[in-house]
């Protein structure tokens, strides 16, 4: 029995699909907007479980994209193997409803025709939902969508529990949204600035062979398949050269383009579930390799300090590095800073130039002393621009400086030239 289509402009998805979870629903949840009218979206539960997602767009250039990178594991999944799963199934979107092509794909595979591993299947499934359901929580509100209750669940491969699994998405999306003044979709295209570049500064020369062959028009989702890297990795590792300009990003190509941007804000709030919460039944343990990658990627921290007597500078930089990604240490007291931060031993210290009893120059220099910061990138803050020296700042040791006042964007601008 299917439901009439239904606006909901007071409802959001993670609480539809939590309410679906909750309630035990049977049938599959077709979601849609008005800005993206081109895409639908495909959920299927079955006893409040989530048994798959995916969605009209591309579903199998997403299925090839993951068994490419499942490939780097298993040598036995070849071009060949990767491209029949297309042809063994009707690829028909009408009948997504009641039974999705790329789905019919994956039972192909799990049917024993090729030598995927159980624990392969499931990893599939784990990052196929997992990219499907990113893309929608993106989607712009009011939400578009119909509930088609169902007699049979799909054939179970493995089922997700919805409210920890839509809480690590949201999680993700937060980790992404640091990176939102650079790039805006994970769909982006990424190229050299130079054609005959071969070395981005910040990467090791093993990086450099592998990503400099591949940043020609590739997105980030395509690279992550090709180098079996979470696309939060190849963020991290292409971000400080995304801001400095050797690496540029161009536009989502076809049909990439009608999906939703990421957010720029933060659209979730009240996120609780833990890494370790994730709940996938179907015979696989819950901290898999990739299980574990991911969950390191969205816990990792990095470690700043900023010392500044300033108590609104100070607050100031927690603020923009309030996300869960950032742990700050605010050091107001110059003479305390070397104790401080022998305990903290952060990344990054970020070091006013103007303070009572000590000078950022004289700190800059005995922090340079001192064999723990001894390499430690140290950013000098200053007012003005006129009152930098330039060639003292050299001679101290100090790696760079910020004006202030200073935005968000300039802040990362510098901070994402050294964490990496």
């Amino acid at each position: 029995m299917e439901q009439d289509i239904t606006r909901a402009s007071d409802v959001t998805i993670e609480n539809l699909l939590k309410h679906l979870a909750n309630s035990k629903a049977k049938g599959c949840l077709q979601v849609s907007c008005d800005t993206f009218s081109s895409v639908s979206f495909f959920l299927y539960f079955w006893e409040g479980k989530l048994y798959y997602a995916t969605n009209s767009l591309a579903p199998f250039e997403r299925l090839e994209r993951h068994l490419r990178r499942l490939s780097n594991q298993n040598s036995h999944l070849s071009n060949r193997v990767i491209k029949e799963v297309r042809q063994k199934v009707n690829n028909s979107v009408d009948a997504y409803i009641e039974n999705p092509s790329d789905y019919q794909g994956i039972l192909w595979l799990a049917s024993g025709k090729t030598e995927l591993q159980p624990t392969e299947i499931i990893t599939l499934l784990r990052r196929l939902v997992r990219e499907v359901i990113e893309s929608l929580l993106c989607l712009p509100e009011p939400l578009i969508y119909k509930f088609v209750k169902q007699p049979h669940p799909l054939t179970e491969l493995c089922s997700f529990d919805v409210n920890s699994y839509i809480d690590q998405c949201q999680k993700r999306i937060q980790a992404w949204q640091i990176f939102t003044t650079h790039v805006q979709s994970t769909y982006e295209r990424l190229y050299l600035a130079s054609e005959g570049t071969n070395n981005i500064p910040n990467l090791t020369a093993e990086q450099n062979q592998t990503l400099c062959k591949l940043l020609k028009g590739l997105n980030f989702r395509q690279i992550s398949a090709l180098i079996d890297k979470d696309e939060l990795i190849v963020a991290r590792l292409l971000y400080p050269a995304i801001i400095d300009g050797s690496v540029i990003i161009r536009s989502p190509k076809q049909p990439f383009d009608k999906l939703p941007d990421l957010p720029v804000e933060n659209l979730f709030e009240n996120i609780t579930a833990e890494p370790e919460d994730w709940s996938i039944t179907g015979g696989e343990s819950k901290q898999n390799a990739d299980g574990k990658e991911t969950i390191q990627i969205i816990d990792k921290q990095w470690r700043i300090a900023c010392i500044d007597d300033s108590t609104a500078i100070q607050e100031k930089i927690q603020k923009i590095l309030e996300h869960n990604m950032f742990l700050v240490a605010k050091i107001t007291k110059p003479m305390n800073a070397l104790a401080e931060l022998m305990e903290f031993k952060p990344q990054v210290i970020f070091l006013d130039i103007d303070m009572p009893q000590i000078s950022g120059y004289e700190l800059c220099s005995l922090l340079r002393n001192h064999h723990e910061f001894k390499t430690t990138p140290i950013v000098m803050l200053t007012g003005e621009r006129g009152l930098v020296n330039l060639t003292k700042s050299k001679l101290v040791g100090a790696t760079d400086y910020l004006v202030k006042p200073f935005n968000q964007s300039s802040l990362f601008n510098v901070l994402f030239k050294y964490i990496n």
